[in-house]
């Protein structure tokens, strides 16, 4: 078994967190416009649009941060005269 996933697997997992934000930005906006239709008011696209992209943005810089803090663990190394972890 290899120690780390295929390129496919990674490029896969990619796709799947890019469409999960593409959707947590669109969504909001779609049901505000829907319920803008019912209800007869004019602001809840917009609301959820700005929601959307708001909490859309946010996922992502959560998703990239860990990401980036996995790979400095993974390529860091403990000096072992200090025993600190080094990049």
């Amino acid at each position: 078994m290899p120690d780390s996933p295929s390129p496919l697997s990674l490029g896969f997992a990619w796709a799947y967190r890019i469409l999960a934000v593409a959707a947590e930005m669109v969504l909001p906006g779609l049901l505000g416009s829907w319920l803008d239709g019912r209800l007869g008011t004019q602001f809840l696209a917009l609301l959820g649009f700005g929601l959307g992209i708001t909490l859309g943005i946010w996922h992502l810089l959560l998703m990239t941060r860990s990401h980036a803090r996995e790979l400095s663990e993974k390529h860091s190394f403990r000096d072992e005269e200090t025993d600190e972890r080094r990049p």
